[in-house]
């Protein structure tokens, strides 16, 4: 977990699903008590459920150190919203726009997979950048915003009637004829099959606005989610002894301190 402002962590917890030497006993001596070690085993759920019940750890600890959370930013996720509900936490729920984003951009590759539909890559690039403009001079503004988001498809096929001046330069030029510039030919798309699924998603994106309209980041994450990948990348096993924590509180301190950190816990092992 890391903060907003500062972007740093402050909050690391690793779960383990297994333990490398009960394991090894339980395989290679089934029926004997494993040997006395530092058991790293403490999640026994799916690994689909370890997000949400590390999520309620960490908020449950900030808490009691005297940092309550009161707004989370993450992907479209609501596993872990409704465990800290469910646990009495009511925190604000703030989606990624990166996430946002790249989900309407899957629903739009998606469609063509479908017949009668021709929907190019260089296309759908250019409605992604109408999207990402529109939810970046709308924040905190969900009316302008859902007004925007209607109006994007029909721009491109040519219906300027729910367009803005200060977006469409048919709007402000009337009388001169207007190229679509990102287009293929320059022309404006005319499958009208076409308009109507891609009015279909944008409409469900509209009726969300007042959730788009207010959209956070989680680049911090993200980054820090890199730097242990780095550390213990997934094609090797860690996650069987105290390895990974090791390697998860270097990634943190590399974000926090930089590489300073490496001398000063050098010296203090020494």
């Amino acid at each position: 977990m890391s903060t907003h402002g500062t972007k740093k962590i402050v909050k690391t917890l690793v779960h383990h699903r297994t333990c490398s030497v009960c394991s090894w006993w339980k395989r290679q001596k089934p029926g004997c008590i494993p040997r006395k070690h530092k058991c790293v085993y403490n999640h026994s759920g799916s690994a689909r459920s370890i997000e949400s019940t590390a999520g309620l750890q960490g908020v449950r600890e900030l808490a009691q150190e005297g940092t309550p959370v009161d707004i989370l930013q993450g992907d479209g996720d609501s596993s872990m919203m409704a465990k800290l509900k469910e646990h009495g936490y009511d925190i604000t729920k703030k989606y990624d726009k990166n996430h946002v984003v790249k989900n309407i951009t899957s629903s739009m590759y998606k469609l063509q997979k479908e017949k009668g539909i021709k929907l190019s890559k260089d296309v759908i690039s250019h409605i992604e950048k109408c999207l990402k403009y529109a939810l970046e001079q709308n924040k905190g503004n969900p009316i302008g915003l859902k007004e925007n988001i209607l109006a994007i498809i029909p721009h491109q096929f040519g219906d300027h009637t729910r367009c803005q001046e200060r977006f469409c330069q048919e709007r402000r030029t009337e009388g001169i004829k207007y190229l679509h510039q990102s287009l293929p030919y320059k022309a404006p798309l005319s499958n009208p099959l076409l308009r109507e699924k891609l009015e279909a998603i944008f409409n469900s994106v509209a009726n969300r606005c007042h959730e788009y309209s207010e959209l956070g980041s989680s680049q911090a994450n993200e980054h820090a989610n890199k730097e242990v990948s780095l550390k213990a990348p997934k094609n090797v096993h860690y996650g069987g002894s105290k390895a990974l924590d090791y390697r998860v509180h270097a990634s943190t301190l590399l974000v926090n301190e930089g590489r300073s950190y490496i001398p000063q816990v050098s010296k203090r092992m020494l």
